[in-house]
């Protein structure tokens, strides 16, 4: 139980220091100059850096479990996304079309992930 949990909490920590890492290039690219920061591609590029980032997840979770790929990076995308909603509900976001299909988005690329990842050598602990 306590590796599993370690498992899953790396698998979390490397989705956040990825997306910190994708975020702060982009941010970085917007100051200088060299990205356009118009909404529509702001939109486009944090939607396909989101989609890369949850594909990472969905790999490292079925990575790290060695089975059940596909609701492995299921589970896990669904954690972040609940998470991102609750926090979305407080602060009065709405809930529209636009953001079901990337919540939809991003589960996939997570479930993709998952079921890539089961079938590599696993990168942290052994196989169970």
């Amino acid at each position: 139980m306590r590796n599993t949990l370690k498992r899953k909490l790396f698998s979390y920590i490397v989705f956040l220091l990825i997306l910190s890492i994708f975020s702060s290039i982009y941010a970085l690219l917007i100051f200088l100059n060299k990205a356009n920061s118009q909404q529509a591609s702001f939109n486009t590029i944090t939607f396909i850096m989101g989609v890369i980032s949850f594909f990472i997840l969905g790999l490292l979770a079925g990575n790290t479990a060695q089975k059940n790929g596909l609701l492995e990076g299921l589970i896990t995308a669904l954690i972040i996304i609940l998470i991102t909603l609750i926090i979305n509900f407080f602060i009065q976001v709405p809930f529209v079309a636009r953001s079901f299909v990337k919540s939809v988005s991003y589960i996939t690329a997570a479930s993709l992930g998952g079921i890539l990842g089961v079938n590599f050598r696993p990168i942290f602990g052994e196989r169970e």
